[in-house]
This record gives structure tokens, sequence and C-alpha cells, in this order.
């Protein structure tokens, strides 16, 4: 699934854990591990965002609010 999520993220651009959940059919938390490990690989990486919905924190999910980007090899 490691490869999937790399080429989804290269395709489509920027995405969240629960679109990557979703996409791959599997639970928000798995998908977190995942995204963590690929993360520590250098595989991709986390985006600062500045959330557009924001009602408060109280009404975003943390996994909605993460972006993840595909890392080109040899970028910092």
């Amino acid at each position: 699934m490691l490869t999937e999520i790399i080429k989804l993220l290269k395709e489509r651009g920027p995405m969240s854990p629960t679109e990557l959940a979703r996409h791959f059919q599997t639970d928000v938390s798995a998908m977190e591990g995942i995204l963590q490990t690929l993360e520590r690989k250098r595989r991709i990486q986390r985006l600062e965002t500045k959330c557009s919905r924001c009602k408060g924190c109280v009404e975003m999910k943390p996994e909605d609010a993460a972006i993840f980007q595909y890392l080109e090899i040899g970028a910092k």
C-alpha cells in the first residue's frame, strides 16, 4: 500500500489522511500510521495548513486538518 499512496499523492497532489483512508477503504487511524512511516522515510511531508473551514478547533478533526504531499527524493 505504501507505493500506491505515493503514486496517488504524485498524481492528485496533497491529500488529507481522511481522503486517503476513504480512497483505500481503510480506517483513518491505520492510514495515519502508514503516513507516519512514509514521513519518517522522507517519502512524503506534512504541509502546514490554515483551515478555511474554521469554526474553532473543537469542530475540526485533526485528521481533516493535516495534509500530506509527495516529497521528491533528495528534497528537504
